[in-house]
């Protein structure tokens, strides 16, 4: 008797059909409270369409991973994936992100700057491993999965090949998120031709020094060069206009003056305050935080909002309930002397210390377009092209003609987050 599989409609991919064997690990509580975490944090907030879960995105992740493997096997002549390799990667692409925390990278950057040691990557291979549930239905797959997954996720599998087709700089978590990230919040930076890039991908042995005879997946450069750029250069739009809005980035400055006003010991008796402090300070077990989502860290502010007498947190949650973002002042330095007199200058506006404190926010974001290997270390990390006339396999940043070679597109900036009235 034949098993059935799952099939899921999507915004997206439109059907997206899960296999009999993997149902038991999208149904695990695990996997499920990736329902509850919204992919794009605090975005929302700014583009109202963009509730879209890490689940979605992870199911994406999934049946892009399946389009990348058919890819390679139709378009190169000397491609051996096993069997086993196939649902490996279909079995990380499912769980790459399964460590992620509430409002995914905003919660994670508050506790990370205010000295924490949180890490969503770190906590999905905890998950695999601790979590009881997701381990057992892994070892049912194969009885080294677990750490084979883990391998893949933590980029040390024995074939980089297989590990760059979920984490690398052209990946299918990459190509799920642009597209689906664009169409949920409405800003079309993100979209590229990917049936056209999947028609130029194979895995080829590549001619470049330090790597030379070994796999590799690669883009023909011929084809699918300018479309190749698309994706690279609608990647770092996105950033601009969606991951690094000004206002969404206000938001997270919100977000991370509220739990480090929620730290105080003054508010150990309020609900949550013990699960923040044990994430902070990295004594949490995978069942301990297996409970933390956006549904129930919003609640724990609502709660916070009328039980506090602390005006300064109400003040804080009012800012995050009431849509009112911390005002953002950009600043670039011609040189440490001016940056600094700026600063002074600015900070000394505040009434009081603690005024300063909880309504100052410094934002460096760095926004790179393309990572050679000089910014990556690892050649491997690179995006490869096949050029045919020249029967060479190397990466991008070795092609001198490209649009991505030719300009700077590395940015960064300063923004300082204040109170309107500074």
């Amino acid at each position: 008797m034949k098993m059935m599989s799952k099939i899921i409609r999507d915004p997206i991919h439109n059907i997206i059909e899960i296999e009999h064997n993997l149902i038991a690990l999208v149904d695990t509580y695990a996997f499920q409270r990736l329902r509850r975490i919204r992919q794009l944090g605090v975005a929302w907030l700014v583009y109202p369409a963009a509730e879209h879960s890490r689940l979605t995105h992870s199911l994406g992740v999934f049946y892009m991973s399946k389009r990348i493997i058919n890819a390679l096997k139709k378009n190169s002549i000397n491609f051996d994936l096993e069997s086993e390799e196939e649902k490996l990667i279909l079995v990380a692409a499912l769980l790459h992100d399964i460590g992620h925390g509430p409002f995914s990278h905003a919660f994670e950057n508050a506790i990370r700057t205010l000295g924490g040691t949180f890490d969503h990557e770190e906590m999905s291979i905890r998950i695999i491993n601790e979590c009881e549930e997701i381990n057992s239905v892994l070892k049912r797959l194969g009885a080294d999965f677990p750490e084979q997954v883990c391998q893949i996720l933590k980029k040390e599998y024995p074939n980089p090949s297989v590990g760059s087709i979920i984490s690398s700089q052209f990946d299918a978590d990459r190509l799920d998120y642009l597209l689906r990230d664009s169409y949920m919040t409405g800003a079309n930076y993100g979209k590229f031709d990917v049936d056209w890039l999947l028609k130029n991908i194979s895995i080829e042995n590549a001619t470049f020094k330090s790597i030379e005879g070994q796999k590799v997946v690669c883009i023909n450069y011929d084809k699918g060069l300018n479309v190749l750029e698309q994706y690279i250069l609608g990647r770092y739009y996105m950033y601009i206009h969606v991951y690094y809005h000004k206002v969404v980035r206000g938001f997270e400055a919100v977000i991370n003056n509220i739990i480090k006003r929620i730290l105080q010991e003054e508010h150990r008796e309020l609900v949550g305050y013990k699960a923040i402090f044990t994430l902070y300070t990295g004594k949490f077990s995978v069942e301990e935080y297996m409970k933390l989502d956006d549904f129930t860290i919003i609640a724990w502010f609502n709660e916070w909002y009328y039980k506090t007498k602390d005006n300064l947190l109400k003040e804080l949650l009012h800012h995050f309930f009431c849509r009112q973002p911390f005002y953002r002042v950009i600043y670039s330095p011609t040189s440490p002397k001016e940056f600094r007199k700026n600063f002074n200058e600015l900070v000394s506006s505040y009434k009081t210390e603690e005024e300063r404190d909880y309504y100052f926010y410094e934002d460096t974001p760095r926004n790179i377009a393309y990572k050679d290997l000089y910014v990556t270390g690892d050649v491997l990390d690179e995006i490869f092209v096949y050029r045919k006339e020249e029967q060479e396999i190397i990466p991008l940043s070795a092609v001198k003609e490209t649009m991505i070679s030719q300009t700077n597109l590395d940015s960064e900036t300063i923004r300082w987050y204040v109170k309107k009235e500074v």
